[in-house]
C-alpha cells in the first residue's frame, strides 16, 4: 500500500516533493557551457529522451534549448519549439487570474467559495464559522481529499466544461478538518478557482487565461488541449521507453498545459520581473509577493515562511540560505520543475517526456548547484534552542495527509522522529525513505519570528509548535503538520506488519515442506493441518490485496474505473477479513480436539495477528475499497 501512496502523490503534481535522493553533482558546473554538457551527460546517462530547459534572467533568457529526442521512433529531434507537458505548473496561471481579478476590484481571495459558487458542490462541517475561501483554494488549504482514482482515470474530451467537470466526481470535495488550517495538496481547487474565473469573467477559462496572459507574455504556442500544433511538436511522453497515450486531464486548470522552452522563459522571466513583461504589467508586483507566501495555516499564522503560497511554493538547495520559488509537475511520462530566486536574479525551468526521477533530481540539482556557485553562504549563529522545542521529543506522524486512505501507511512507514540538544531540534524520518533528515535553530533575531526555528537551505522559520482545533499540540514543518503517537502505537505496528511477513513466510515454507512429506509418504490429513492452514490462506489474500492494491497506482484507467484489477482489490478486502473470520471459526471448531498444543498456540497466535490486521484496515477504511468510486 505504501507504493501506491508514493504514486499518487506524484501523479499530477508534487510540489516540494521530496524524491528518491540522487548523489550530489560530482562537480559543481563554473561555466554555462559546462552545465550544457553536465545536462546532456545527465540525458544520456539516465536514458531520458529529451529535455527542455531554460535559464532566464530579468534581462531575458541565456539559454534556451531542447536536448535529445522528441519521439524516439522517428528521432525527431527536440528543439526550443518542442511542446512538453508541464503538469501543475498550470496552476499558476490561475492564480495569476485571481490575483488580477482581485486587483480590478471583481473578487477577494477571502471571498466565500459558497457565495461565488453555490452550485459548485462541496462539503464543509465548519462552513458556518470557517467557511472555504477563494484563497484556500490556491493554499490547499480547504480539507479536500486530492482527486480521487476515478477522478484521474477520466478521460475527459477538450469539449468539456469546468463545471462539468466539477460536476463528474464532487465525492472528494470534503473538508476532513477546519479550512485554513492545515495543508493537503488537492488539485481539484484549481478547478473550482477556474470556475469562479469563468463565472467572474464571463469567459471560459482557457480563453481568459490566453487573452489575459499567454498572449501578452508571447506564449503564442501555449495551450490546455491537445491542439494541431501539439500534434505536430509535443514530445511523445515515455514511461520506462514505453509511450504514453495523451492524457486528457479532468481539471484542466490543474495540470493540462502543453508549452515550449521559449514560452516558458517567458513565465520565468515574468516572475522575475514581478508580474511585468517588457510592454506591459499584467500583475501588481504585490499579487507576486503575495504569491510566494503561504498565509492559511497554523503555522504560517505563527511565523513560519515557507511552503506553499498561491501556487507558488519555497524550497532551498543544501545549507545556502537561498529561497527558490516555484512549481513543479508531472504526469505519467512527463517530468518538470519551473523555479525562479529573486536573491540570485534568475531562474530556470526544464521539461522531460520521461517519466524518470532520477533525471529529474539530478537535473535540478545540477542546476541550482549551477546558480548558487558564486554565492557565499553566511550562516547566522544559533543561540539556546527556544524551550517549546525541547519537550517535543520523540515519535510524531503526519496528519494532513493528502489523501485520507493514505492514513493507513503514514501510520507505519511515515513516522518521524524529533529529538533536540541545546541548539538544534532535529528531525528524521524512522523509517528512512522519501523525507529527508534535517534540523531547525534559532537566531538571534528570532523575536521577529515568534521564536520559530530556521531552515538552513531557505534561511526561513520554517518549524513551528501549533495548536490545531482538532489535534491540539502539534508541530509543523515547512508545509507538513505533526502529531505526536506514543512509542508502543509506533513500534506495535511495526511489530503487527513485520511478524506477520516473517510468520507468512515461514508458514509458506513450512506448508511446502508439509505437503511434500504428505505427498511422499502419503500421510493423512488431520485437524492440525486445517489449523495451520487457514492462517496461511488469509495471509495469501492480505498479500494479494496489498499487490493488487499497489499495482493500481501504475494502471489508473484500469484502477479508476470497474474493472478486473479493481474488482479485484474490492473483493480481497473483503476477502481478508472473511478469511481471518474462518480462522477463527476453525480455531473454535479444533479447541478440543487432540492437536498439539504448540501447534495450536501457534494457530492462535497467527490467527490474532490477522485479526489485528484486518481491524487496522477496517478501521482506516481499507475494506470493501472500492476504488472506481
Amino acid at each position: 500500500m505504501h507504493v501506491i501512496i508514493r504514486l499518487l502523490i506524484g501523479l499530477v503534481c508534487f510540489p516540494a516533493l521530496a524524491i528518491a535522493q540522487s548523489p550530489e553533482p560530482e562537480t559543481t558546473p563554473q561555466t554555462l557551457d559546462e552545465l550544457k554538457a553536465a545536462i546532456e551527460k545527465i540525458r544520456i546517462e539516465t536514458n531520458t529522451p529529451a529535455i527542455g530547459i531554460a535559464l532566464v534572467n530579468k534581462e531575458g533568457p541565456y539559454w534556451i534549448a531542447g536536448l535529445g529526442e522528441a519521439n524516439t521512433e522517428t528521432h525527431t529531434p527536440a528543439d526550443e519549439n518542442t511542446l512538453f507537458r508541464i503538469g501543475s505548473i498550470s496552476k499558476m496561471f490561475a492564480a495569476f487570474a485571481i490575483l488580477k481579478l482581485q486587483e480590478e476590484g471583481k473578487l477577494n481571495l477571502n471571498d466565500k467559495v459558497r457565495d461565488l459558487a453555490p452550485e459548485i458542490e462541496f462539503e464543509n462541517p465548519w462552513e458556518a464559522t470557517n467557511p472555504v475561501r477563494i484563497v484556500h483554494l490556491l493554499e490547499h488549504t480547504t480539507g479536500w481529499d486530492d482527486i480521487h482514482l476515478a477522478e484521474y482515470a477520466y478521460s475527459a474530451p477538450d469539449t468539456m466544461t469546468t463545471k462539468q467537470g466539477l460536476d463528474y466526481h464532487p465525492d472528494s470535495r470534503k473538508s476532513r478538518w477546519v479550512p485554513g488550517t492545515r495543508h493537503a495538496y488537492c488539485n481539484a481547487g484549481a478547478g473550482v478557482a477556474a470556475y469562479i474565473i469563468e463565472k467572474i469573467s464571463g469567459k471560459k477559462y482557457e480563453d481568459y487565461i490566453d487573452q489575459h496572459f499567454f498572449q501578452p507574455m508571447g506564449m503564442s504556442s501555449t495551450s490546455y488541449f491537445q491542439s494541431d500544433l501539439y500534434q505536430q511538436k509535443g514530445a511523445t511522453l515515455y514511461t520506462d521507453a514505453k509511450a504514453e497515450q495523451y492524457w486528457h486531464i479532468l481539471h484542466r486548470a490543474a495540470g493540462s498545459i502543453n508549452s515550449s522552452p521559449k514560452d516558458m522563459a517567458n513565465l520565468v522571466q515574468l516572475l522575475l520581473q514581478r508580474g511585468a513583461t517588457s510592454s506591459a504589467q499584467l500583475v501588481p508586483g504585490t499579487a507576486i509577493d503575495r504569491m510566494e507566501i503561504s498565509e492559511t495555516t497554523l503555522g504560517s499564522s505563527s511565523g513560519i515562511k515557507t511552503g506553499y503560497g498561491l501556487a507558488n511554493y519555497t524550497s532551498g538547495f543544501k545549507d545556502s540560505h537561498v529561497v527558490f520559488h516555484g512549481h513543479n509537475g508531472g504526469l505519467f511520462g512527463g517530468l518538470a520543475e519551473l523555479s525562479y530566486s529573486t536573491k540570485l536574479g534568475t531562474g530556470y525551468v526544464f521539461m522531460i517526456n520521461a517519466g524518470n526521477w532520477p533525471a529529474f533530481d539530478k537535473i535540478s540539482k545540477t542546476i541550482r548547484a549551477y546558480l548558487l556557485k558564486d554565492h557565499q553562504i553566511k550562516n547566522p549563529e544559533p543561540i539556546a534552542l527556544p524551550e517549546q522545542f525541547k519537550n517535543i521529543s520523540g515519535y510524531y506522524v503526519p496528519i494532513n495527509h493528502r489523501q485520507h486512505i493514505a492514513r493507513s501507511t503514514t501510520t507505519v512507514f511515515g513516522v518521524m522522529k524529533f529529538h533536540s540538544d541545546d541548539i538544534y531540534f532535529y528531525h528524521q524520518p524512522l523509517l528512512g525513505g522519501m523525507e529527508p533528515p534535517g534540523k531547525g535553530y534559532a537566531i538571534n533575531n528570532s523575536n521577529s519570528f515568534n521564536n520559530n526555528l530556521i531552515d538552513n537551505s531557505t534561511g526561513l522559520p520554517a518549524i513551528a509548535v501549533v495548536d490545531d482545533p482538532i489535534a491540539g499540540k502539534a508541530v509543523q514543518i515547512n508545509m507538513d503538520l505533526f502529531q505526536a503517537v506514543s512509542p508502543l502505537q509506533v513500534f506495535g505496528l511495526l511489530g503487527l506488519y513485520g511478524s506477520l511477513i516473517i510468520l507468512s513466510l515461514g508458514s509458506l515454507l513450512a506448508a511446502l515442506v508439509w505437503g511434500l512429506r504428505r505427498m511422499i509418504k502419503k500421510v493423512p490429513v488431520d485437524p492440525s493441518v486445517g489449523i495451520r492452514l487457514w492462517p496461511l490462506i488469509a495471509s495469501l489474500v492480505f498479500f494479494g490485496f496489498i499487490i493488487t492494491t499497489s499495482v493500481s497506482g501504475l494502471f489508473i484507467q484500469a484502477a479508476g474505473t470497474v474493472s478486473i484489477l479493481s474488482i479485484s482489490v474490492f473483493a480481497l478486502s473483503i476477502l481478508y477479513p472473511l478469511s481471518v473470520a474462518d480462522c477463527i471459526r476453525v480455531l473454535i471448531k479444533y479447541r478440543q480436539q487432540a492437536i498439539s498444543k504448540w501447534i495450536y498456540w501457534y494457530a492462535s497466535f497467527y490467527t490474532s495477528l490477522h485479526l489485528l490486521m484486518a481491524v487496522h484496515l477496517a478501521y482506516y477504511g481499507l475494506f470493501a475499497l472500492k476504488t472506481w468510486a
